[in-house]
């Protein structure tokens, strides 16, 4: 697996959101975000979009995941609309390790498991879980046939902390309670 690496800067995105299994809240959230473009008269301005996927679906249940389908603001737009699903957030900035996926959406969920559990950590590097996973859409759906889809895959990456005396330990133990309580809620 190809991976390189890019450093994303912040953006404020509009997003819709979808709550639930990746597999359906995918789909919903993107729906949502058409029909609003569409009511808008502005769907055709877009061809990218990303996705954010806000939770670890290894560590949150299934019914708790979150994934914004986004899109950048544009002037003669509002920026959101809370009574069609449509906030605006900025997305973090940072350090990314990218996978340029070609084919189906459907086997993007592979192609982020195997670089989490192997790629990144083969690398030197371990996952910045305060970020969220991020996918590059490049392609328009409407008019790109799916094995020509390209998508790339970003996962928020730091250097590895190695300790350097047992003086550490403090520092770890607030680290895992952090990490417990992020994924608590």
């Amino acid at each position: 697996m190809r991976v390189t690496y890019r450093y994303i800067r912040p953006s404020v995105v509009l997003y819709a959101r979808g709550i639930g299994a990746y597999a359906t809240s995918v789909t919903a959230a993107w729906r949502t975000m058409h029909v609003w473009l569409e009511t808008h008269n502005v769907r055709h301005l877009f061809r990218r979009g990303l996705g954010i996927f806000h939770d670890d679906p290894t560590v949150t249940s299934i019914d708790a995941l979150r994934y914004d389908a986004c899109i950048p603001p544009l002037d003669g737009i509002p920026d959101g609309d809370a009574e069609a699903g449509i906030g605006r957030q900025t997305l973090a900035g940072g350090a990314y390790a990218v996978h340029a996926h070609v084919g189906p959406y459907e086997n993007t969920g592979e192609a982020f498991s195997k670089m989490r559990r192997i790629t990144v950590a083969k690398r030197g590097l371990s996952i910045d879980f305060g970020r969220p996973f991020v996918a590059i859409y490049l392609n328009d759906p409407l008019v790109t046939r799916e094995v020509h889809r390209r998508t790339e895959l970003c996962i928020p990456v730091m250097p590895m902390r190695m300790p350097l005396s047992s003086n550490d330990d403090s520092e770890q133990a607030d680290l895992a309670r952090v990490l417990n309580e992020r994924f608590r809620a």
